[in-house]
């Protein structure tokens, strides 16, 4: 490299450091390590966004997909559920001699929500349960819920419940289930009427 390049090189390196200079311990700590001197500022910067990076990787995730992913679906259709007047819902079933299915949730329920999406989206499943059952999705720390949780013994989430025509309890599920195993509840009810 030619002299007037290193004397310009070493002028740059020297006006930056008059810039940003740095602690007398730092410097030394750093030559002791065999590392390049770098601000305190910065390490804690680098220290607080890897500790937030960890915090947020080690959040809950599924590592394998699960069983009801595997289905094939028909068609893309959900299980319409009714939310409103639940009680009057469940006599109107009774007159009409249809079987009632329950799903009792809460807001912070997270297998709630991977039932929304996973399994009470399956094509099948939707089918199955529009044609031939009342759905109801009943939040159990809200409104009317709270007494239908009171009244039915709900004490975890998700509980899926199967009311035969004359509105008596047949299955309980508590937790997360396959659409299969739905499925499968859901003709044993029908077929028991």
């Amino acid at each position: 490299m030619p002299p007037v390049e290193k004397d310009w090189i070493k002028s740059m390196q020297r006006k930056h450091q008059n810039l940003h200079p740095l602690p007398t311990r730092t410097k030394t700590r750093a030559k002791k390590m065999n590392l390049p001197a770098s601000r305190p500022s910065l390490r804690l910067f680098a220290f607080f966004g890897l500790l937030i990076s960890t915090s947020y990787s080690c959040k809950y995730q599924v590592a394998v997909s699960p069983p009801w992913k595997n289905e094939k679906s028909v068609q893309k259709q959900e299980l319409r559920f009714v939310k409103t007047d639940l009680l009057n819902q469940i006599e109107s079933a009774k007159a009409a001699g249809k079987p009632v299915f329950l799903d009792f949730y809460t807001d912070w329920c997270g297998p709630c929500r991977v039932m929304d999406r996973d399994v009470f989206t399956d094509g099948n499943l939707a089918a199955f349960f529009n044609e031939g059952f009342i759905n109801l999705k009943i939040n159990a720390e809200k409104g009317e819920g709270l007494a239908l949780a009171k009244q039915f013994g709900i004490s975890g989430y998700p509980t899926l419940l199967f009311l035969d025509a004359q509105g008596l309890e047949t299955r309980r599920v508590v937790g997360i289930a396959t659409a299969s195993k739905l499925m499968k509840m859901g003709k044993e009810v029908r077929h028991s009427k």
